[in-house]
């Protein structure tokens, strides 16, 4: 109860995404990957989280956080060294950052960076003392 059993995000190359993902999914800790046709879902115990291609009559279509449906996806982080080490590597996997590693004023010690992946969706990684993630 409470735990999310699944995510699942339509991208516009999944071939693109799908690279980028095989990177970031075990960097956030979850390292089992399983392809099923033309999608590919991450797992962590029971939380997953899937890729698939867009349906084409939305080609052209962009994401934008501020429409109905997804604003963003957090991944807890296990420290602020791994926020950093997470933010130096991001653009070289096909990553944007949109707010650089900071403390922010969500809650005591909230430290986190926001990015963006391939299709500009937007994801965040944040440390929160004495949360587990």
């Amino acid at each position: 109860m409470g735990a999310f059993h699944h995510v699942m995000l339509c991208v516009t190359d999944v071939e693109r995404s799908r690279r980028a993902y095989a990177w970031l999914m075990p960097e956030l800790g979850y390292p089992e990957r399983v392809d099923y046709g033309p999608s590919s879902g991450w797992f962590a115990g029971a939380s997953r989280l899937w890729i698939r291609p867009q349906d084409p009559k939305f080609a052209g279509d962009t994401f934008s956080k501020d429409r109905v449906g997804l604003c963003e996806l957090c991944f807890g982080a296990p420290s602020r060294a791994a926020v950093d080490a997470l933010a130096r590597a991001l653009p070289e996997h096909g990553f944007r950052i949109l707010d650089a590693p900071r403390e922010y004023p969500y809650l005591p010690g909230y430290y986190a960076v926001f990015f963006a992946d391939p299709d500009g969706i937007k994801l965040e990684f944040a440390h929160i003392p004495g949360q587990t993630t």
